[in-house]
């Protein structure tokens, strides 16, 4: 109940005023938006979620290791429901001083929800490509987050937005980090509240957002950060059996 008061008064709040997300994207299409939640917390934090089943996502590890209630959110035409999430894993290796030591981390977790989401909701394919990003692939990024890094109303609606590779980091267990960023002083990226959801590499989420930078003193818009999926399938093959559900990858 206190979770449901928290989030259905923020919903409240935010639901009359234009809704968006991420720094320069748009509107997402179907067959993303059927693919990703928005994850909600009593300590009045969100993030996004990418479905593995229709009980279970995917995010980032940062978005749910802290003490909270965490739940997801179903907007529905009646007005937004939420789905208790029950059980939470975080990825065995996940180092949450990664922000501070900069070094690259297994920044994934997987929520097991308390009931299935509805059946609008379908499970995304993982990407089982190794390969590190070549510098000029191309990126779909989706997520929640706000939309303008002054204007936390501006979140709250999926949106998508187009990057290209600049880079990876890779650590000695094989943990890659792939750097995305439009460049030439274009503000485009991830912001607050899209950590945890999904980087399409065609129609296959390649990677789980994990942070992001700013330019001239802001925090969003600048360069991307996001853990590479496919180094971790069997982990997450492992951790979503040892949670009652089986994926399809």
């Amino acid at each position: 109940m206190r979770l449901a008061a928290r989030v259905l008064l923020a919903l409240s709040l935010l639901m009359p005023l234009p809704a968006s997300a991420l720094i320069g994207g748009k509107p997402a299409p179907a067959g993303i938006a059927s693919q990703a939640a928005l994850i909600v917390s009593t300590r009045g934090a969100s993030c996004t979620g990418v479905v593995l089943t229709r009980d279970l996502l995917l995010t980032a590890a940062h978005c749910v290791q802290p003490k909270a209630d965490y739940a997801v959110v179903v907007f529905e035409s009646a007005g937004p429901k939420l789905v208790p999430a029950t059980r939470i894993a975080l990825h065995p290796r996940f180092d949450p001083e990664h922000f501070r030591t900069r070094k690259p981390t297994p920044d994934l977790a997987i929520v097991k929800l308390s009931s299935p989401l509805p059946a609008s909701f379908r499970a995304a394919q993982l990407s089982r490509d190794i390969v590190q990003p070549k510098p000029g692939d191309e990126f779909v990024l989706a997520g929640y987050g706000i939309a303008a890094e002054s204007d936390e109303k501006s979140a709250g609606k999926l949106r998508t937005v187009t990057l290209p590779a600049i880079g990876n980091t890779i650590d000695s267990t094989g943990v890659i980090m792939v750097r995305l960023s439009a460049g030439g002083g274009k503000a485009a990226g991830a912001c607050t509240g899209d950590s945890g959801g999904p980087v399409y590499k065609e129609r296959e989420v390649a990677a789980v957002i994990g942070w992001s930078t700013g330019a001239k003193g802001r925090a969003c818009g600048h360069v991307t950060g996001a853990t590479l999926v496919a180094p971790q399938l069997g982990w997450i093959a492992e951790t979503a059996q040892a949670l009652g559900s089986s994926i399809g990858n």
